[in-house]
């Protein structure tokens, strides 16, 4: 680039150099630091530990950088300040910033400044590196929103120019583009449960990862003690993802799917249909497990004789009932009720023995109250609530183990909970899986993102307001606070494919607002036609075509078609896999509509789409062919052996 066009090119560069320069000082600084001259051992981990965490964080890659500036008068002096932005805290040898972090308060301007409202910043800058050189700068002067800029005609803006970038097969971390209403999101208070729902493109699930990166920075102490869970789909999705948090400098948070926290594990071998699976997800089963595991606590049939010496003392049934009614009246997990009920019959029999503690002696009372209210295991108890064949019979199916980890709360406590849980896909949760996570976050401080008209699972939501009662725990019902948050703005889907893509939202029977794109340029979506025998083998030619133009290249086809295809495309030298993470040059990502959500490629073919639209209910069809189509960054082909779908037919 011409330093004509950008006359403080090379000032800023050996800014860059500088901060660079700071990183490297403070990274010998920490390498002095000896953790053993601390007063005692667990002092001296803690320095360890601390330095090492320092240390990693800074030879992180870009951790010296910065990719934006702010300028805004000094609240003191009222001079001119400048704030670099960037991924790291680096200072100088006084202790003085040279780069503050993006979480930090100082830099939310920086993302949310506007002409209108510029938040008493006079001045933005955003850099463009390339391989690690500054190469080019866009200048706002929010103080004078009629003004130029310094960038030279043709240079594309830094935003629109990453947001547009060749896809790698990973999601990338965002800190240099985040937008206004995403920044909004990620600073959110903590206390509460908050819902984001975003159409295709709105960054709805970076946001999410930025947002439990910015908790990490804010809440340091908190989250650090109690830990950060990230909730996604599928393993797939998982491995998309895994890259995001690490890039910011967070290590500690665990990444997993909702299957996975559930406790205790049973061998899951089999699917339920759809209607089972709906029945299983669906909020009644939750009074009804609860319903049930009470059930199973029954006053004695007949009053209780306990012999001491010489004296007998009766214990009636319905006194024994009472015990067990106020026992079960409690908030503590059903099997540890038990423990009152013991307490109340001990007191009794104090009372009835002038305050001597005969209880070691009181065995029909013990065995009678053991029969009362027996110690219940969770998966007996959903095998027994379920139809089907019981016991090493059963198929165990997922909508199942979620109701075993439900049990298991019910009666024994959750095993594991976290200061903060991260939701992605929420939509897709059923009323059951929603409880599970629900029960993570004692404190109801959750972040869930989806979107409703991408709701595609038997038992999933239809509704954002539904899950706010389904995250709440206890036979009262009462669910947990928080908001809906709205992404409308659109960054990765290009508009022409866009503007086709939302002509399903009608059919999705969701009240979804459409979202708009900030990329109006590119090309509507392509059509090929052939015959049933012939469309593996098309399918895999227009995969070579578009593949030979964008690299990252995910093919989405219904499951039955997936081995043909792949056979055609071992034919044209591509190999079909089933993951995104560490792709091969000759890999192409093969998924169903159902598995492909929350990923992103460059390019897309559908096959079959008309197949996709026509799944039941009509409403799910939709909503599988809305979720393949806005996989696409750049391109999307579709080939089909049928008719195109009139709703997306635009000629």
């Amino acid at each position: 680039m011409s330093t004509e066009s950008f006359p403080e090119l090379e000032f800023e560069r050996a800014r860059l150099t500088r901060a660079r320069a700071c990183r490297d000082s403070m990274i010998d600084r920490l390498g002095t630091v000896d953790p053993s001259s601390a007063a005692d051992e667990i002092t001296s981990e803690y320095i360890e530990m601390t330095v090492w965490e320092a240390l990693d964080s800074l030879r992180s890659p870009g951790a010296g950088d910065f990719f934006g500036r702010i300028d805004e008068p000094s609240p003191t002096t009222g001079e001119s300040e400048e704030w670099y932005i960037g991924r790291r805290h680096i200072e100088d040898e006084r202790g003085d910033p040279v780069v503050v972090d993006w979480r930090a308060p100082i830099s939310a301007p920086f993302y949310r400044a506007t002409a209108i409202d510029p938040l008493g910043v006079t001045f933005r800058r955003r850099f463009t590196l390339s391989e690690g050189e500054m190469t080019a700068y866009l200048d706002e002067h929010l103080d004078d929103p009629d003004a130029d800029g310094s960038v030279a005609a043709g240079i594309p803006d830094p935003v629109l120019a990453e947001i547009g970038a060749e896809r790698s097969g990973a999601m990338r971390e965002i800190v240099a583009t985040i937008q206004g209403e995403q920044d909004i999101v990620i600073r959110a208070d903590i206390d509460q449960a908050l819902i984001v729902q975003g159409g295709p493109g709105t960054g709805k699930t970076a946001v999410a990862l930025h947002r439990a990166a910015f908790l990490l920075f804010e809440h340091r102490a908190r989250l650090a003690r109690d830990g950060v869970l990230v909730v996604g789909p599928n393993q797939a999705f998982l491995d998309y993802i895994s890259n995001v948090l690490p890039s910011l400098g967070e290590k500690a948070v665990r990444q997993c799917t909702a299957l996975d926290l559930c406790i205790p594990k049973v061998e899951v071998t089999g699917i339920d249909e759809p209607e089972a699976a709906r029945w299983k997800g669906s909020a009644e089963r939750l009074a009804e497990i609860e319903e049930r595991a009470l059930a199973a606590i029954q006053p004695p049939d007949d009053d209780v004789v306990v012999p001491l010496g010489a004296r007998k003392f009766t214990f009636e049934a319905s006194l024994i009932a009472e015990w067990i009614e106020t026992a079960k009246d409690g908030i503590v997990p059903i099997n540890q009720r038990r423990e009152r009920l013991r307490v109340l019959a001990q007191q009794e029999l104090r009372r009835r023995c002038n305050g001597d503690d005969r209880w070691r002696e009181a065995g029909p009372l013990k065995t009678a109250l053991n029969k009362c209210w027996p110690t219940q295991k969770p998966v007996k108890l959903v095998d027994q609530y379920l139809d089907g064949p019981r016991g090493k019979k059963r198929a165990w199916t997922p909508a199942d183990q979620f109701l075993v980890d439900e049990a298991n709360t019910l009666l024994n406590g959750t095993p594991f909970t976290y200061a903060h849980v991260v939701v992605d896909e929420a939509q897709d949760q059923s009323a059951v899986a929603l409880r599970v996570i629900g029960r993570r976050s004692p404190a109801g401080s959750l972040t869930l993102v989806g979107d409703v008209a991408q709701s595609t699972t038997p038992a999933g939501q239809e509704r954002w307001a539904d899950v706010f009662a389904h995250l709440g725990s206890g036979r009262s019902g009462a669910g947990v606070d928080g908001t809906i948050a709205d992404l409308t703005i659109g960054y990765r889907v290009p508009e022409p494919i866009l503007t086709v893509a939302n002509r399903l939202l009608p059919l999705t029977g969701v009240d979804a607002t459409p979202s708009r794109s900030v990329r109006v340029d590119g090309e509507a979506p392509s059509w090929r036609h052939t015959s049933p025998d012939e469309l593996p083998s098309a399918v895999a030619a227009t995969v070579r075509d578009v593949k030979h133009r964008h690299r990252l290249t995910g093919l989405v086809a219904p499951v039955e078609l997936h081995d043909s295809i792949g056979a055609a495309l071992a034919e044209v030298g591509l190999v079909a896999v089933d993951h995104v993470h560490e792709l091969g040059h000759d890999d192409v990502p093969i998924f169903t509509a159902e598995a492909v959500k929350g990923l992103e490629f460059d390019g897309v073919v559908v096959a079959e789409p008309h197949t996709i639209l026509d799944a039941t209910p009509a409403t799910r069809g939709a909503r599988l062919l809305y979720v393949a189509m806005t996989r696409a960054v750049q391109e999307l082909a579709f080939v089909t052996s049928g008719d195109k779908p009139a709703v997306i037919d635009v000629g």
